[in-house]
């Protein structure tokens, strides 16, 4: 059954063989590696033990999908153009700010 195929995490097949040793990372583990194996620069073996991990956490799945799609994010919030009375208003406190702290 497939967890998360964007991801390349799936469920365990209990019926497939198991790597001897496998070394499980917790999840600070996880999240301090999150960058190098999204960006594909971590080798096979941690990136094995990476989703080892990942299979059996929910939250570190969660936070990884959230990981993932937020430049996503960002590039749309940053496309959005701001309404030009938000715009003059914040632009008039930013002055006045910098005005009282010089």
């Amino acid at each position: 059954m497939k967890r998360d195929a964007a991801l390349g995490i799936f469920d365990r097949d209990e019926g497939a063989p198991q790597p001897a040793e496998v070394r499980m990372y917790n999840c600070k583990d996880s999240i301090n590696l999150l960058l190098e194996f999204l960006d594909g620069e971590m080798s096979a073996e941690e990136a094995q033990h990476l989703k080892e991990h990942l299979r059996g956490c929910s939250p570190c799945v969660d936070f990884l999908r959230t990981y993932r799609a937020t430049p996503g994010l960002c590039k749309k919030a940053l496309a959005s153009k701001m309404p030009k009375e938000v715009s003059e208003k914040l632009t008039e406190y930013l002055r006045s700010k910098i005005k009282s702290a010089s």
